[in-house]
């Protein structure tokens, strides 16, 4: 710890020895208020700041690895640049703040409320997140690979061109989110519900999508190849020059899907009652390889 810091006259250690004993006992100590502060390169490692308050700090370029954030209170905070590995944020509500290009692998955000908070391009992998609520917030470009998302409820947050490789998204809620261009390589989005996303352009190849439902979303020129697609809910979505090669469709609904240009070459489980409620035209590859549009009783839903 940085022993030299002081806050409106009080070195920050002797801030930080009081609210220990208040954590422990909220009849003793004093709990830590940061409002208005600016600690950038704070050397603050391994603190516990447990269910402080932090109002309007600048922390640019900080360290904080390993640090205890519980259920901690973060408005309009700045800890761009920051070292944030393992910071446990679980339970934590965070809004209107920064962590553009923060190191932030393995954090702890469990039941955590995130809200208007930026973190783009920040470094997430391994990171934790199950069951938080996440609004209105900006990932683009941010690393997520590996991260747990299980459970999250996520709306109208760009999620685009961000690393989701290996991320487990089960059981998760994403509504009206930007996740184009992301990266989700063999990702778990199993039973997840996707509602009015654009995904379009994102790598979903060898992707977990069991029983996903894409509900008014967008997956035109997604790479979908071998993916995961059993009974998915894929009715009325746009699948234009999407890879399906490989995939496997058994018992997913493709009423009204737009399969106009989408290559569908040995993809499995499809039946003709499936194509034949589906939209193909001269551009779409089917499962045996030929050109369509599907004719009923052709045969070209089973691949070769």
């Amino acid at each position: 710890m940085d022993t030299a810091i002081t806050v409106r006259g009080r070195p920050l250690e002797e801030i930080l020895e009081a609210h220990a004993k208040w954590v422990e006992d909220n009849s003793s100590g004093r709990r830590c208020i940061l409002q208005n502060e600016t600690l950038n390169e704070a050397q603050l490692r391994d603190t516990n700041l447990r269910a402080a308050i932090l109002r309007g700090t600048t922390l640019l370029d900080a360290e904080l690895s390993g640090s205890n954030l519980s259920g901690a209170t973060l408005e309009t905070v700045d800890l761009g640049r920051s070292m944030l590995t393992g910071v446990d944020f679980s339970g934590a509500h965070i809004s209107d703040s920064e962590f553009v290009s923060s190191w932030m692998a393995e954090v702890m955000l469990t039941d955590a409320k995130i809200r208007n908070t930026n973190f783009r391009k920040a470094s997430l992998r391994e990171s934790r997140f199950q069951g938080a609520v996440i609004e209105s917030c900006k990932f683009t470009g941010a690393i997520l690979s590996g991260a747990a998302l299980h459970h999250c409820r996520i709306a109208t947050t760009d999620l685009s061109e961000c690393e989701f490789a290996g991320a487990q998204f089960f059981r998760a809620s994403l509504l009206s989110c930007r996740i184009y261009g992301a990266h989700c390589a063999g990702a778990n989005f199993s039973n997840c519900r996707l509602k009015s996303c654009d995904l379009a352009k994102t790598d979903l190849s060898g992707a977990k999508l069991f029983q996903a439902d894409f509900n008014g979303s967008q997956l035109d020129r997604t790479d979908l190849h071998d993916a995961d697609l059993r009974e998915a809910q894929l009715n009325g979505v746009a699948l234009c020059q999407a890879d399906l090669s490989g995939a496997h469709l058994l018992g997913a609904n493709l009423f009204g899907a737009d399969l106009r240009g989408a290559d569908l070459t040995a993809a499995r489980g499809l039946t003709s009652q499936q194509l034949t409620k589906a939209r193909t035209d001269e551009s779409t590859i089917l499962p045996n390889g030929s050109r369509g549009p599907y004719r009923r009783f052709s045969g070209a839903e089973r691949f070769r």
